[in-house]
């Protein structure tokens, strides 16, 4: 799978078994920004992702850069949208996000063996605090 295709199955009207499908099998994703978020296998991908898609259901995933070399691809890419429902322990706030993060894939064929996510954690965490005032 190279880059424009993984963000045509984010783009397009998708679920997290759409997404899970990218990868294989037995595949591994680890939020580095979330201790404790290492998914493996695909049902348990799809879950995680559809709490995403369900949290921001107008999610857009720009992939502004992305390098490939002996089966690693790396991509740069803005996760956007309103966030109008809730993840555990991430209640909605009605938001947007414009959330800067970079994956690492290790790739089996055209498919997903692990992916490592980076992303801003402050970013995301400072919508939940209360507005000053």
């Amino acid at each position: 799978m190279r880059a424009a295709k993984l963000e045509q199955v984010w783009n397009s009207p998708t679920t997290g078994e759409r997404i899970a499908e990218a990868y294989t099998a037995d595949g591994v994703r680890i939020e580095i920004a979330r201790p404790g978020a290492r998914l493996e296998g695909r049902a348990a991908i799809a879950t995680h992702v559809q709490a995403y898609l369900d949290a921001v259901p107008d999610c857009v995933l720009d992939i502004r850069g992305s390098f490939e070399t002996n089966g690693v691809t790396t991509l740069e890419w803005t996760y956007r949208g309103t966030h109008t429902g809730d993840i555990p322990g991430f209640p909605a706030q009605g938001e947007t996000i414009d959330l800067p993060g970079v994956s690492v894939l290790v790739m089996e064929g055209e498919l997903v063996k692990e992916e490592r996510v980076y992303w801003d954690a402050a970013t995301l965490f400072g919508l939940m605090e209360p507005a000053a005032g």
